[in-house]
């Protein structure tokens, strides 16, 4: 979205960044002044007097606060500076109970405004109160070159985060209950996460460690999800997941836990749900299912929802959500 703001002509961007990642090298900066705060810790509150000083300094007519710990900072430089419309973005719909999480909601129903990337997202904030405008405005999705689908591909792939929330245990089983059935079949887990340990135990004592692969963190995740004959994803909760995005996209069949944020995706009437998500079993049955089925119109509602998610019009509804909600404070 950065890169896709800075060929606009009336934004001017600033970038206030803790710690250096592994994106950055994607980031352009043509038209965008980048400032980098350094930090111990998220929690130091000395964060937030480095940012307001630096706030003070460009003093910005909005301040878009991304990650959670930003939340919490931009709420209380917001408080002490005049002039300023902070609005909080949400990317996800639902949190474990914990103090950060808690405060954060209770912080930010005071933002100026907020941008949820999903309707589910969006129900979060007003379930909390949040009294300023809610909008919803999805991910982008960048296009990709498809591959020819009558291509026979023996490839599953789990493509995420490897924690709790992804229910990637579950994952994890129902591909070694299909790997011991199907013997052609190849299975990839893309990611890392505090869970990777106790996954590749389930793989090793199944016995399956030759047939399923942990590949880490991946820039190509494209190219997987491109030949992959299923993609697979059991998360309890989401915002708009970026994998099935990427997957609608690379024209993979997808298998999803039936749930909102992946209804609001794939359909309502979306052939390759798990209605049982804690079902090892279910879900594997309805992989095999994906994979047996032939060519279908299934996947006509996703690719009409992605055809709205371009660069161009994604950054064009931000920058409209801009003017409305500065004029809104005015």
């Amino acid at each position: 979205m950065l890169n896709e703001l800075q060929k606009r002509d009336d934004i001017e961007l600033h970038l206030i960044h803790f710690y250096t990642g592994v994106h950055d090298h994607l980031l352009q900066n043509i038209n965008l002044k980048i400032h980098r705060i350094p930090v111990r810790s998220n929690y130091d509150p000395r964060n937030i007097l480095s940012l307001r000083a630096l706030i003070r300094k460009i003093q910005p007519d909005i301040l878009l606060s991304w990650l959670h710990a930003c939340d919490a900072y931009s709420f209380f430089v917001r408080l002490g500076t005049a002039g300023l419309t902070w609005i909080m973005t949400e990317r996800d719909s639902k949190y474990p109970p914990d103090f950060r999480y808690w405060l954060r909601r209770r912080l930010g129903v005071f933002a100026d405004g907020i941008i949820a990337n999903s309707e589910k997202g969006k129900l979060y904030w007003i379930e909390a109160g949040a009294a300023r405008p809610c909008f919803v405005i999805p991910n982008i999705v960048q296009p990709h070159a498809l591959i020819d689908s009558s291509i026979a591909s023996n490839s599953v792939v789990y493509a995420g985060r490897l924690e709790p929330q992804k229910n990637v245990p579950i994952v994890v089983q129902a591909f070694c209950a299909l790997a011991k059935r199907r013997p052609d079949l190849r299975f990839t887990i893309l990611g890392d996460g505090s869970l990777r340990s106790e996954l590749q135990g389930i793989v090793l004592r199944a016995g399956l460690s030759d047939r399923i692969d942990f590949l880490g963190f991946r820039q190509d995740i494209s190219a997987y999800l491109s030949k992959a004959a299923v993609v697979v994803s059991l998360s309890h909760h989401e915002g708009l997941p970026n994998v099935l995005l990427e997957s609608v996209a690379a024209g993979s069949k997808i298998v999803a836990s039936n749930i909102p944020e992946h209804r609001e995706l794939l359909g309502p009437d979306y052939p390759f749900y798990v209605s049982n998500r804690d079902d090892p079993i279910a879900c594997a049955d309805i992989v095999e299912m994906a994979l047996l089925s032939g060519p279908s119109n299934a996947m006509e509602f996703a690719i009409s929802r992605i055809a709205n998610m371009t660069p161009e019009k994604i950054a064009a509804s931000y920058a409209n959500s801009f003017r409305s909600m500065v004029r809104n404070i005015e």
